[in-house]
């Protein structure tokens, strides 16, 4: 248990950090206004994400653990010219383990890959800061991407998880971005296709609500499709269906989300485990997504998306059975730069411990075995597990306030 203390320990003194500049926000963000945009999201970088690097790999010597073993195989592997899906499994879209080879390919070592982490984390920042520009002032917006880069949701995930959920929102807000500069659906869509075979088979989910919204809905679908099918056209010759393994992880159990926190109520007998869970999930996900892109269909195309994404993903966090709270990292950007109220008490306080339990608890989670609890009984067994089913069913609870908070009220016109 000492890695989840370790993260445990960091995590409250990134809080406490965060306290602390949110206690001199006023004076703080009034410094900023005037200082560099680039000379501050470099230094924040290099404090908080390339200075924590060296410390733990290349001082201390240690070595990354859980997920980015995964990473490392996969990247290893293509970086010697292995196919993905025929020769090595991947629960990825079919470039991601190419994009990492590419890091590989310069320092042979699974620490490189937590840089490439580190590295994407930096330009889905600057994009952010570019793209919730316009509704805040320099000031606020330089204190705002500090504050991301310092909790422990942003830092210990990346840094220390080498998580690359964050890139999915890189790649729809550089979409936006090209899209406002070119004028131009074609770029729009081309980049969201790519976005899509970098990442991860969910981000398509994130289509639906936009498509709906879209005028110009040809424009917006041809590139996708000819992307779609030039891909197809390339992998099914090569590795067949096999092509299909991402969607294999929708069948994976972990926790917390809502089936694993019924499930001991109801004493295994709601199926969890099972397919329909799966499509339940999904219908809603992205019904919720899409009656939120609907009432929001006339505000801000920025306003409608960050709230949009939060809904569909966060949503998604405790509804899918193969979700689990590492997703934080998918919405935390447009949570702490649009929807958070750093005036509230309240949602600062829920905000924090929302941080902390999804940093500490899968790591908690794993090393207990990752149970599945079967009865009621099973969350008394021990006092191990009821602080696990206890953060378990804290973290669904808190998702759905910051959904709640996120979710448009009523249609604005």
């Amino acid at each position: 248990m000492s890695i989840v203390l370790a993260k445990l320990g960091i995590s409250v003194f990134c809080l406490l950090a965060t306290a602390l500049l949110l206690f001199t926000k006023k004076s703080f963000s009034n410094w900023l206004e005037g200082k560099s945009v680039a000379t501050t999201l470099f230094s924040g970088w290099f404090l908080l994400r390339l200075v924590p690097f060296v410390i733990i790999y290349l001082i201390a010597g240690m070595e990354p653990t859980s997920d980015v073993n995964g990473f490392w195989d996969m990247a290893s592997k293509a970086s010697q010219g292995q196919v993905v899906y025929r020769d090595f499994w991947s629960p990825y879209s079919p470039l991601y383990s190419y994009f990492l080879a590419v890091w590989v390919k310069i320092w042979y070592s699974p620490k490189m890959v937590v840089f490439a982490m580190i590295v994407v984390d930096a330009v889905a920042l600057i994009l952010s800061y570019h793209f919730f520009r316009p509704f805040q002032s320099r000031g606020i917006s330089l204190f705002n991407a500090i504050i991301y880069l310092i909790l422990p949701g942003s830092l210990i995930l990346c840094v220390i998880g080498a998580q690359e959920d964050v890139w999915m929102w890189l790649f729809v807000i550089l979409a936006y971005l090209v899209r406002e500069r070119t004028l131009r659906t074609e770029w729009f869509a081309a980049i969201l296709a790519i976005g899509l075979l970098m990442t991860k088979a969910i981000f398509i989910l994130i289509f639906i609500p936009l498509f709906l919204l879209e005028k110009e809905k040809i424009r917006f679908i041809i590139p996708i499709a000819i992307i779609g099918v030039v891909s197809l056209a390339i992998l099914y010759p090569i590795v067949g269906l096999e092509f299909l393994q991402p969607l294999g992880e929708a069948q994976t159990l972990r926790a917390p989300n809502i089936p694993s926190v019924l499930n001991p109520w109801f004493f295994n007998q709601i199926g969890v485990g099972e397919k329909f869970w799966n499509w339940i999930g999904l219908a809603i996900s992205v019904g919720l997504a899409c009656l939120a892109a609907w009432r929001l269909r006339n505000a801000d195309f920025r306003i409608m998306l960050s709230r949009v994404w939060i809904v569909l993903y966060a949503s998604m966090m405790i509804v899918q059975q193969s979700a689990y709270s590492n997703y934080i990292f998918l919405f935390l950007i447009p949570l702490v730069f649009d929807v958070i109220n750093w005036r509230n008490k309240t949602q600062v306080a829920l905000f924090f411990v929302f941080n902390l339990l999804c940093v500490v608890h899968p790591s908690f989670w794993w090393r207990l075995g990752m149970p599945c609890y079967m009865t009621p009984a099973d969350t008394f067994a021990s006092s191990d597990l009821l602080v696990d089913y206890s953060m378990q069913v804290s973290i669904v609870f808190l998702t759905a306030y910051f959904i709640w908070l996120a979710f448009p009220r009523k249609r604005i016109i």
